[in-house]
């Protein structure tokens, strides 16, 4: 009789330790979500309209002006471009005033349903600094404080 109790309850409590062990593993990983974007550039662009635009480029690798690898977090201002700091812009679906994506692989980005860009500070041709927080249709947040560096990338737009 022990050793048919021993065939069941060893292989029960097995299973029941790796289960537990899973889940305090998802929990972990939901609690400690991944850093922020720690790199940030900013310069100027084309806007949908092909005017000029104002693209921050937030990465978790440093990259070189104008060429930035997936990962990375886009925010393109393509009105009111700002003129000196503090500044707000709103990110909201459907309106192309201030436009953000997510591009975790290449080719594979996906548009901000809702959001805030923050201007602390702005100065054309030197950089920008500030916070942005970026909400996702699949619930996920991003946000992050930056201390962007102007690229100067050769551009023609139209």
């Amino acid at each position: 009789m022990a050793f048919r109790l021993r065939r069941v309850v060893w292989p029960s409590l097995l299973t029941l330790i790796v289960f537990a062990s899973s889940a305090s593993c998802e929990r972990e990983s939901e609690a400690n979500p991944p850093g922020h974007f720690p790199f940030a550039y900013v310069q100027v662009g084309c806007g949908p309209a092909d005017g000029p635009a104002l693209e921050f480029y937030f990465t978790l690798k440093q990259g070189k002006c104008g060429k930035y690898e997936e990962p990375f977090i886009l925010i393109s201002i393509n009105e009111n471009l700002p003129k000196s700091a503090p500044q707000n812009y709103s990110i909201r679906s459907g309106r192309s005033v201030v436009l953000a994506s997510r591009c975790l692989r290449p080719g594979r980005c996906e548009a901000a349903t809702s959001g805030t860009l923050h201007l602390s500070k702005f100065s054309e041709g030197k950089g920008a600094s500030g916070e942005y927080e970026l909400h996702f249709q699949d619930g996920s947040v991003e946000k992050g404080s930056f201390d962007a560096t102007w690229c100067v990338a050769r551009l023609i737009c139209g």
